[in-house]
């Protein structure tokens, strides 16, 4: 071990001994890993950490906007909004993160997160209508589910979730649903399905107000879920409050990636306006 020696008035000597390190340094970067995607680019293929895929022919093509959002709004950052296919189940698919190749790779995990949690935080709003679609919002293991899934998960009628993702937690907005303009919060366990939220826990859906859903996952998998929603005189994001939890919601050890789905159930095109995505996790 390194010491000092007082040898009086000839100074200080340093007394050490060689250090040898050998292969990786002991020491494991503890830091967060953070990413805020706001959507500040001139075109969507400027920005390396999302991938969107609409199946079938897209109505409108994903696209910076400088005109979406609530009114008030559009000066809070950058924006992207497009219009799936008008097929029943043809899907919008915007991920985020990842490795290499875009957001195709899973990138954050639930027993990472030591005493914290991770995060996936997205801010949108519902443009045109609120009926014949389906939304997800959340973390999941799958960037891609593919043509006719709803998402990776959704419900098709009253209260009964599907589960197109092996693991997820996350919010559904569906007008297959019971109580339908209601938002629902799920999870999927290595594709076991949780119960699906009342509809007095989620805020109601209220065409182009700034809505904000917040997922936050703990080391043992169980999901907490935030929301919020602007009301008529207010303008822009409010901060989310909590609304529900559910307990062992994901498989701590799978790799999960935030997502946002969209989806028609009928044949009419489904608008989208996404202002951010916010996600962390613990290194």
């Amino acid at each position: 071990m390194a010491h000092v020696e007082d040898r009086g008035r000839r100074g200080i000597v340093h007394q050490d001994k060689r250090l040898v390190m050998r292969g990786a340094s002991f020491l494991e970067p503890q830091s967060s890993i953070v990413l805020f995607e706001d959507f500040l680019v001139d075109v969507l293929a400027d920005s390396p950490y999302v991938t969107i895929t609409q199946s079938g022919t897209a109505i409108t093509a994903a696209a910076i906007s400088a005109t979406a959002g609530a009114p008030g709004s559009t000066a809070l950052g950058g924006w992207v909004a497009g219009a799936t296919d008008d097929v029943d189940a043809e899907i919008d698919e915007i991920a985020f993160g990842g490795l290499g190749t875009g957001a195709g790779t899973p990138w954050m995990r639930a027993d990472r997160a030591g005493n914290g949690v991770l995060v996936a935080e997205f801010g949108f709003v519902i443009p045109a209508a609120l009926t014949a679609r389906q939304y997800f919002t959340g973390l999941t293991d799958d960037a891609v589910e593919g043509t006719a899934t709803n998402g990776s998960l959704n419900i098709q009628t009253a209260y009964t979730l599907v589960d197109v993702a092996d693991d997820a937690a996350g919010f559904i907005f569906s007008s297959l649903a019971t109580a339908p303009t209601v938002w629902k919060y799920a999870a999927t366990l290595a594709t076991v399905g949780s119960t699906v939220s009342a509809a007095t826990e989620g805020v109601t859906g209220v065409v182009d107000q700034y809505t904000v859903n917040r997922v936050e996952i703990d080391s043992l998998g169980n999901a907490y879920f935030y929301q919020s929603i602007s009301g008529a005189t207010t303008s822009g994001r409010k901060p989310p409050t909590a609304i529900g939890a559910q307990g062992l919601a994901v498989t701590p050890t799978v790799g999960l990636l935030p997502k946002m789905d969209i989806a028609p159930t009928a044949t009419t095109t489904v608008d989208w306006e996404l202002d951010y995505c916010f996600a962390a996790q613990r290194r």
